[in-house]
């Protein structure tokens, strides 16, 4: 199952708190290699600060339910609430990771630098989403098909 969480960002939080917000939303004390979201705070406040995760998610798999976060900016930011509803779940208990939209030219550099400070987060072309993170493949089945009317 897929679970969605929306997090205010630019202007309402510094692209820091941004990210300090996620890495609470995600880690607990049954987190594995908790370190790991401390190494990688640089290239995710660089890629916060670009605003793809506007439209394409940063994705968490690992222990439970898939989580996708979607950040606000701009004037939705300034609207929304900065609360954000905790988890059932740790998602960062057990094998995990991590995947994260940016630009093109950046996602060599920016694997290569995660590659050695956090091998459990990776960054993808913002315009080709991470495979398996792109919302319209992970929620079509070909076999089956609801007929919400019938509920009527």
């Amino acid at each position: 199952m897929k679970i969605r969480r929306d997090i205010a960002s630019i202007p309402r939080r510094s692209a820091k708190e941004t990210w300090d917000t996620i890495v609470n939303l995600i880690s607990g004390p049954g987190s594995v290699d908790a370190s790991t979201l401390r190494d990688a705070a640089s290239i995710m406040q660089s890629l916060i600060t670009d605003e793809h995760p506007a439209k394409v998610p940063i994705v968490v798999k690992g222990s439970g339910n898939r989580l996708v976060i979607y950040l606000s900016y701009g004037e939705n930011a300034m609207d929304a609430d900065l609360s954000v509803d905790p988890l059932t779940w740790n998602p960062t208990a057990g094998d995990w990771s991590m995947t994260a939209p940016s630009d093109a030219t950046d996602v060599e550099w920016m694997n290569g630098t995660l590659k050695t400070r956090a091998p459990r987060v990776r960054v993808h072309d913002v315009a080709a989403p991470a495979d398996g993170d792109n919302e319209d493949t992970a929620t079509k089945s070909a076999d089956l098909t609801f007929n919400w009317g019938a509920l009527k």
